[in-house]
């Protein structure tokens, strides 16, 4: 197995759920959200492994670049946030940069580094 680090993906919509923000340091999970019509490539921050307790969700743009890339995840995704919110425009409420990575085969090495070069700041290891 391989670890995959996607830098400077954004969380967003903290306050929707009762945080102000994400805490630095601690690991946070990662789940698809089915079903969801304002946004079918949705995905959802927890605080819980089991995925139970949302906190917020990947903003809209980094959850459409990724939903090609977590279909190699073998178990769970997870983010831990580095710096506390910003906020880029008075149209749109804070935003935190996170480290995005999960767990791949070996096999999907070359496939995966593909996808990423370009698209986002990695490290595989």
């Amino acid at each position: 197995m391989k670890n995959v680090i996607i830098k400077q993906v954004y969380a967003v919509g903290m306050h929707h759920s009762g945080v102000r923000q994400l805490d630095v340091g601690p690991i946070y999970y990662c789940g698809k959200k089915e079903g969801n019509p304002k946004d079918p490539n949705a995905i959802a921050l927890y605080e819980d492994k089991n995925l139970h307790h949302r906190v917020c969700y990947l903003r809209r743009e980094d959850a459409a670049k990724l939903k090609d890339i977590v279909i190699y995840a073998q178990g769970p995704c997870y983010l831990r946030t580095k710096f506390g919110p910003e906020k880029f425009s008075r149209f749109k409420g804070p935003q935190q940069n996170c480290n995005f990575g999960f767990k791949f085969n070996e096999s999907d090495a070359t496939t995966l580094a593909a996808i990423l070069n370009g698209a986002f700041i990695h490290t595989i290891f």
